[in-house]
């Protein structure tokens, strides 16, 4: 439903964009692989509420 959406689309590429990046700090080690880390468990809570939302969203557009 929300597939053909431009603005919905650059906005979930720009969400893996930024994940992409943690994980990539994430292995590379170092002194910044602690707070990459916690960057990335942020993320992971707010794409969970995130993708919860949208669903819920979703579900009431289908009912309507």
């Amino acid at each position: 439903m929300l597939a053909g959406n431009r603005a919905v689309k650059a906005k979930v590429e720009q969400e893996c964009n930024r994940i992409g990046s943690l994980v990539k700090a994430c292995l590379m080690g170092g002194a910044s692989r602690e707070v990459a880390l916690e960057e990335l468990r942020a993320e992971r809570a707010a794409l969970k509420y995130k993708t919860m939302a949208l669903t819920d969203l979703l579900a009431v557009f289908r009912a309507a």
